[in-house]
Formats: C-alpha cells, sequence, structure tokens
C-alpha cells in the first residue's frame, strides 16, 4: 500500500513538473511567433509601399513620354516632307497627295498621342458622354477628347 502512495505522489509530482514545464516553453514561443508575424506585416507593408511609388513615378512619367512621343512624330513629318520635296521625278501633282496622305497620317498620330497624354495625366471616370470617355480634370471639371483631339469641356447644367 506504501509503494502505491508513492507511485500516485511520483506521477502526481511529476505531471505538475510537466505542466510548469509546458506553460513555461509556450510562454517563450508564443512571443516569437507574435514576433516573426509582426516581421511579416511590415514586411508586405513595405512591399505595398514600393509599389506604389513605383506607380505613382510610371504615372509621373507617362506625359512625359506621350511629348516625347509626339516630338518623334513631328520630327519624322518633317524628314519626310523633306524627303517629298526633294523627289523631282514625280509630278507635282504627285507630290502634293502624297504630302497631304503624310499630313493627314501625322494629324492622326499626334491625335493619339494627344488622348494618351490627357488619359494619363488627368483621371478618367467611368461615365460617357456622346460615345466618349469623360475625364476629370485637375480642378474639378469633366471634358471629353473630340475627334480632333482637343478637349471639350462638359457644363453642369442641365
Amino acid at each position: 500500500m506504501k509503494s502505491i502512495n508513492r507511485f500516485k505522489k511520483i506521477t502526481a509530482a511529476l505531471a505538475l513538473i510537466a505542466t510548469f514545464g509546458l506553460g513555461q516553453s509556450y510562454a517563450q514561443t508564443a512571443p516569437k511567433k507574435m514576433e516573426k508575424e509582426a516581421k511579416k506585416t511590415e514586411q508586405k507593408a513595405k512591399e505595398v509601399k514600393t509599389k506604389a511609388n513605383e506607380t505613382e513615378t510610371k504615372a509621373k512619367a507617362a506625359p512625359a513620354k506621350a511629348m516625347e512621343k509626339k516630338d518623334a512624330v513631328a520630327k519624322e513629318k518633317s524628314t519626310q516632307a523633306k524627303k517629298v520635296a526633294e523627289t523631282k521625278a514625280a509630278p507635282a501633282e504627285v507630290k502634293e497627295k502624297a504630302v497631304k496622305k503624310e499630313a493627314s497620317k501625322t494629324q492622326k498620330q499626334m491625335t493619339a498621342v494627344k488622348k494618351d497624354a490627357v488619359a494619363t495625366a488627368d483621371k478618367a471616370t467611368s461615365e460617357k458622354y456622346n460615345g466618349h470617355t469623360v475625364y476629370l480634370g485637375p480642378k474639378g471639371g469633366k471634358y471629353y477628347i473630340n475627334a480632333n483631339g482637343n478637349k471639350t469641356y462638359i457644363s453642369d447644367k442641365k
């Protein structure tokens, strides 16, 4: 009987030691896990911030790229016009038609470049006006790009 009581006492003591030992080890690992999770969230926040900065710089660079495209189109137009003027073998009417054709091409390209520049500079809304996308200007005015590539403002009065 004494041996059974000793056995019970020993197992009870071991159970208490095991319980305190597990509790202590959990108390040591829980803060480490929380620190790891906090570091992960900080890293994700940094990644999101860098992506936002990248998109912002791209948005700022877009109007400059549009202007570069416009300048390149203008240079190409002038060089093509010079080439057409230099060709002496073609009659005057053929030269005139070629110049008009080139002028219309460059006009279309310039309109496309203007649309690109406007679209990137100002915020497009989900609205449509006469089949055109409506843009919101920097001061809050609403406009769309007409067939000539110019801004046409929309009045708020109806």
